[in-house]
């Protein structure tokens, strides 16, 4: 899914897609994209917006990113890992997830602190170059090349994202993850990448799929239909549990 474009309109998606090219000025190379951002980018029919760019560090350049992006004339810290950066569209929150290679090579016994360090990882090695062209409600546009995650490892991270969350946000997350895997685009790369992940990786990702699709489906469902998901049912549920079980080889 290299070399991919993509087009939002709106203040909101102008201001994260700036926040972007200001951090790749500073970073001096593209970041890694995750989160709501990459999930609009990697959907045929994106259906929300954003107003928070994430990112992962793998924490193998000399100074953290975090750092060099709180240094930034303007820039405000926000505790733990974040920072407020100022862009014409006003200040946007950047979040920056950062994985460091012992928890990769030393993984956790806890399948969700192992699937955090995972995913994150899977999604920075795997990651494409989408151009994003944003125009705000004034006409101005805004346009930036930079690295996305690809719609396996999302999933995987948005599945581990879930037990950490609020419920607005669990509702996010499991939408998220839904239109990923009804989308006529993004399913067959999503189901292709994760059938073919590390057999490790799959065994985690098909745990808290079973966790929050099968046995906590009632819930999931009235999280989503609380983000604003009202025409997803517990059908459609119970077909992406299928699908992501099978995927992962535990269907």
């Amino acid at each position: 899914m290299s070399g991919r474009r993509v087009t939002f309109i709106g203040d909101a998606m102008a201001a994260v897609a700036k926040a972007a090219e200001e951090v790749r000025t500073l970073l001096g190379q593209p970041p890694v994209v995750v989160g709501g951002l990459a999930v609009m980018c990697r959907l045929a029919r994106p259906y929300r917006a954003t107003t928070d760019l994430d990112l992962v560090d793998r924490l193998l350049s000399a100074t953290p990113q975090l750092q060099v992006l709180r240094s930034a004339q303007g820039a405000e810290p926000v505790e733990p890992t974040s920072v407020l950066l100022p862009t014409i569209f006003g200040k946007v929150k950047v979040d920056v997830l950062e994985v460091r290679q012992i928890e990769i090579d030393h993984p956790s016994d806890d399948p969700g602190d192992r699937l955090h360090a995972s995913a994150h990882a899977w999604a920075t090695d795997t990651a494409t170059e989408v151009t994003i062209t944003a125009v705000s409600s004034s006409g101005l546009p805004v346009e930036v090349s930079t690295l996305v995650a690809e719609p396996g490892p999302l999933i995987a991270m948005k599945l581990q994202a879930i037990m950490n969350r609020g419920t607005a946000k669990q509702g996010t997350d499991l939408q998220d993850i839904a239109r990923i895997i009804l989308d006529e685009q993004a399913r067959p790369a999503a189901l292709a990448q994760l059938g073919s992940c590390d057999p490790s990786v799959a065994t985690d990702i098909a745990l808290h799929a079973d966790h929050w699709l099968v046995d906590r489906r009632r819930d999931a469902l009235r999280w989503i239909h609380d983000t604003g998901g009202t025409d997803l049912t517990l059908d459609d549920l119970d077909l992406i549990a299928e699908l992501l079980l099978s995927a992962c080889g535990r269907g």
